[in-house]
Order: structure tokens, then sequence, then C-alpha cells
């Protein structure tokens, strides 16, 4: 079995300020001012912030905490769910919401996670009767309230999007049932399990092809170009869309999928654009890939129970011979000689 992708190092946990929102926007809505909870800065930062600021995870827990507290309801996380709106998400809210299809609303919240939380991924399933949306811990963080709520605004926000109140939704939670469910059957009108092996929501196949009702073509496409460039600025630094790339290129090593053309549309950028942002940090998409693959293929060697045809395959080359030719180029070396050199074996 051939090891996991590598990660990059996780950074501070952190959540879409916009989260943290909507547990005022529910406060008020139970009569409660959050100044009369919470300091007046953060007050001012939740509600001035700018389009994609992020607050620290433990900022965001200790809104929810609050807020709880005080209402006596350990279920508000559920509860606030409904009250986060598109435009909280800043640019990829927008995006969202003028998507064309449930289907691509998807898409673009398995692509760009991130720019949400960097404490869940979400990973996609699709067969012929259901789609499955699941959250899947980044860095061995957990946090059981950002996760209801980020579940619960799947359902909301799905059925606002297309228009359709009372889509039924299914979810199953890691955690143990609370006493009172009513809130969560409310949230997603389907069959609510607890105590399960992971975070996940299911709906209809057929609910992909629902059309969104705010799709804009044209603001669509310019929203998505922002979005691209916004999950490389919190990247961090000038070397932010190179950890996306690379990050991109060892998921799709071995897929048979692995161009220029393809990794452009992961970034919803022309192949064109990509290959300029390439050249203004002085690599092309070949010295990229090569990089990626090096480093994969010394990390494959280091086990001994593989084979180079097994290795040439994980790293997207048609035959053990084109890789050994790769290898020799990048290492003036065989496979089976650094092998040698490097473990003994």
């Amino acid at each position: 079995m051939l090891p996991s992708a590598e990660r990059p190092a996780a950074p501070r946990p952190d959540v879409h300020i916009g989260y943290s929102r909507a547990v005022f926007a529910y406060l008020r809505l139970q009569g409660v001012n959050p100044a009369s909870l919470y300091a007046a800065d953060l007050v001012h930062r939740v509600e001035q912030a700018a389009p994609g600021e992020t607050f620290p995870l433990d900022d965001f827990h200790a809104v929810i905490d609050v807020a709880q507290r005080h209402l006596r309801d350990p279920d508000l996380a559920i509860k606030a769910s409904e009250h986060v709106q598109p435009w909280d998400g800043g640019v990829l809210g927008f995006a969202l919401m003028t998507s064309p299809s449930i289907s691509e609303v998807g898409n673009l919240l398995v692509r760009y996670q991130r720019l949400f939380t960097n404490v869940y991924e979400v990973r996609p399933h699709v067969d012929d009767h259901h789609f499955q949306l699941r959250l899947v811990s980044a860095a061995g963080t957990h946090s059981t309230a950002l996760a209801h709520l980020l579940m619960g605004t799947w359902a909301w926000r799905s059925r606002w999007f297309t228009g359709e109140p009372s889509l039924p939704f299914d979810a199953c939670f890691e955690g143990p049932a609370p006493a009172d469910v009513s809130a969560y059957e409310r949230c997603f009108g389907g069959q609510v399990r607890f105590g399960q092996s992971a975070n996940l929501m299911q709906g209809q196949a057929s609910y992909l092809a629902l059309p969104v009702r705010q799709h804009d073509p044209a603001a669509n496409a310019a929203l998505r170009a922002q979005v691209a460039l916004e999950l490389e600025r919190l990247s961090g630094d000038a070397a932010g869309l190179l950890v996306v790339l690379r990050r991109r290129v060892r998921e799709r090593l071995g897929s048979g999928s692995l161009t220029l053309d393809a990794l452009a549309a992961d970034l919803d950028m022309a192949p064109r654009t990509l290959q300029a942002r390439l050249e203004e940090r002085g690599l092309t998409f070949r010295a990229l890939l090569d990089g990626v693959r090096e480093r994969k293929a010394k990390q494959y060697l280091a086990e001994a129970h593989l084979n180079l045809t097994e290795i040439a395959l994980a790293l997207g080359f048609a035959n053990q011979s084109a890789f050994q030719h790769a290898f020799k180029r990048w290492t003036d070396m065989s496979p089976g000689q650094w092998r040698r050199e490097q473990t003994g074996r």
C-alpha cells in the first residue's frame, strides 16, 4: 500500500468570521444584544470585519460558549446555522450564490473550503442514488460546534439557493446525541444519527442538477477568479500559489490527468494565466512537476516493499522505464542505486 500524500504543515486553526456573525444574529433574534455579553472590541471586530477575515478557532469557541451559557442552549450551533448568509462568507459566499447548480456549489465548497476554515476539509462522494459531503479534519483538530454549524449551513443554504424550502437531507455526527434532537431534525429534515464514524450530510443525487436561482454566469466567472486569488493570498506569502499547486500535483499523481490545463481548471484560472504565474516565480510546469515527483519518488524508494513499477505508476509515469530515465535526470543515479545508497537495501 502506498503511503498517503504528504501535507504541508498546518497553520493556526481558524474560522471565517461570518460564522461568528451568525451567532450574533441568532442572539438578536432571542432578544439579546451581543454588546451585553462580549467585549466592545470583539463585537466591533465581528461586525466590522473585512469580507475575507478569519477568527482563531479558540476565539470562535469563546463566542459560541458565551452564547450557549447565556441562553442555556447546548444546541445553539445548529440553530445559528440557519442564519449564516451567503454574503457573510465574502467572495466565496457570493460565488456559491451565483453558481449554476447545486453540483457546482458542492464543487466550490470542496475546492475552496479553506476560505471558510482550515479546520476541516470537505470530501465529496456521489453514486447513482445519493451524494455526500463529509467533513475531514485537516490537521488533527476537531470542533463539534464548528462541524455542526458548517453542516447545518449546507442544508439551509441549499434550500435557499434552489428555492426548494423542504429539501430533506440525512446527517451523521461523530459525537453523542443531545438530549433533544428536534433542532437537528428541523435543520436537516431527514434521518439524523449520532455516534457515527464521520460528520457528513447526504442528499438525493437528483438534487445536484437543481439550478441556483441567483445564477449569473458573468458574475460567477469574475467571482471565481477572485476566489482563486483569495486562496493564494490566504496561504500567507508569495509562495502561496506554489503551496497550492504542489498539493494539487500530489493529489493528481497517478490519476492520468496531470496537465497544466487540469491544474489551471482546479484553480479557476486560464492555462496561460497559470503559466505566467509560474514564470513570475522562475518556474515552468515541467519543473514544478519534476520537483514534486522527485520528492515523492525518494519517499517511495525508502519503502522497501514498493517495487519500481508500483512507484512509477504512483508518480504518473507510463512505465518503469520512463520513471528510471526521469530519476536519472534528476539525481544522476538510477532509482535502484539511490535506494541502495540511502537505505542499504
